[in-house]
């Protein structure tokens, strides 16, 4: 006879069940998905871009899962402990704590994917996540960092977690159904797009089923989104500065993320939810392709500024003009009487020269083809050549240069802040 366990009754949703084969809109979203992280992990990157978009994607996504929990830290405020340029006073501690916490969690997800290959999902891995999670953070006693829930759980005074004693049969269940899908992941036979489509499933599944299960008297948020963060690195098919793109989107529509968690349980809507992760997830990964073609632009300007002027006389004019030109603002017109005044660096060049210098070096730059002037709007440099084989982004003389719906100087001033 099988046994009958208490979760059964209680939380029937909990089916360990899900079939994605049907084409319909998320088969679609997960297509146009799988192409956007294939574009991304096939872009060659200088090294130091490389790791720059690393350490700004490793704070949205320390920043976004902890800020979920209740984290009032801002992104900039968590770029900067993790610098270690602040600290907190002891009563914010906590705060500081748990962002320290969730960098060292990701760090070892990135080394772990780095460097093993067929990874497997087991109890152990979860409670070590959670273990390092929870540490050193005061919580109520019946709270152990890594240790199963021995009491009945309310989250939010809504949902009610799995029974208790149920957990480790449940959290067993769970690793063995998530590695069954890891299972196609890492088929090689299969094509990629369709191993992709597993490694999101099995990504949201987990994150999804720990949420329903919540194995942990505290963190369990976290440790959802940490799984999922791990699941899709290992996959081999999303790159590292995209495998927690899913926190940054759960953030930053948390109303929606919290409707669709509950639908999924009370209404059984699991597609629903998994929709919604990847239409997210889609968008984030828009915006990281604009910033990643912005960075790429910008390198192109800068070599061809050097190639124009490796055919120049050299000397301190010839350097005057090429720093000038390359501290103008891209794809923004700037006014004659700010020139000189752009960068330290710059004024110091004119402080010793009258203002028929600048004149000269306006003109020279403008019949070299690199800058543009305009009697009302002054100067700005013609930045928009590098972009003649980019379709939809501006006309010829780079009137309308967009990435989407905002500037990529929209999308790189968080960069800068961070």
């Amino acid at each position: 006879m099988v046994e009958t366990r208490k979760y059964q009754e209680s939380h029937p949703w909990i089916s360990f069940d899900f079939r994605g084969g049907q084409f319909n809109v998320l088969s679609v979203r997960l297509g146009e998905a799988f192409s956007k992280c294939q574009h991304l992990t096939g872009t060659p990157l200088q090294p130091a871009l490389a790791a720059e978009l690393a350490r700004v994607y490793l704070i949205k996504g320390v920043s976004a899962t902890t800020a979920i929990e209740g984290n009032t830290l801002t992104e900039t405020e968590v770029a900067e402990i993790l610098a270690d340029r602040k600290k907190l006073p002891p009563s914010q501690e906590y705060l500081q704590r748990e962002v320290e916490n969730m960098e060292r969690v990701l760090q070892r997800i990135d080394v772990e994917a780095r460097n093993s290959q067929g990874w497997q999902l087991t109890p152990s891995w979860l409670r070590a996540q959670n273990r390092e999670i929870l540490q050193g953070i005061p919580d109520e006693d019946h709270v152990i960092p890594g240790e199963y829930t021995t009491r009945p759980l309310l989250v939010g005074s809504v949902y009610r977690a799995a029974p208790p004693e149920d957990v480790p049969y449940l959290v067993e269940k769970l690793c063995v159904w998530v590695n069954e899908m890891l299972m196609h992941v890492y088929d090689r036979k299969l094509d990629a797009d369709k191993r992709f489509f597993q490694a999101f499933y099995a990504a949201v599944l987990g994150h999804l089923y720990i949420a329903w299960i919540h194995p942990f008297g505290d963190g369990n948020g976290r440790t959802a989104r940490a799984l999922e963060c791990a699941i899709l690195a290992h996959s081999g098919l999303v790159p590292w500065v995209s495998s927690s793109l899913l926190s940054d989107h759960y953030n930053r529509t948390r109303t929606k993320y919290y409707a669709k968690l509950d639908a999924a349980s009370r209404h059984g809507d699991v597609v629903g939810f998994i929709e919604y992760a990847a239409e997210g997830f889609v968008d984030q990964l828009r915006e990281q392709i604009a910033l990643v073609q912005w960075e790429q632009r910008r390198v192109a300007w800068v070599n061809y500024v050097h190639e124009v002027f490796q055919n120049q006389s050299q000397g301190e004019t010839s350097k005057r003009r090429r720093t000038l030109l390359l501290s103008l603002p891209e794809d923004a017109w700037t006014p004659r009487a700010r020139l000189r005044r752009l960068t330290p660096e710059l004024a110091e060049m004119y402080a010793g020269v009258g203002d028929r210098a600048l004149s000269h070096d306006t003109g020279k730059l403008t019949s070299l083809g690199l800058l543009e002037g305009d009697a009302k709007r002054g100067f700005r440099p013609r930045v928009y050549l590098m972009d003649a084989f980019i379709p939809g982004t501006q006309s010829l003389d780079g009137s309308e240069f967009m990435y989407g719906a905002v500037t990529a100087e929209e999308l790189l001033e968080e960069l800068g802040q961070l």
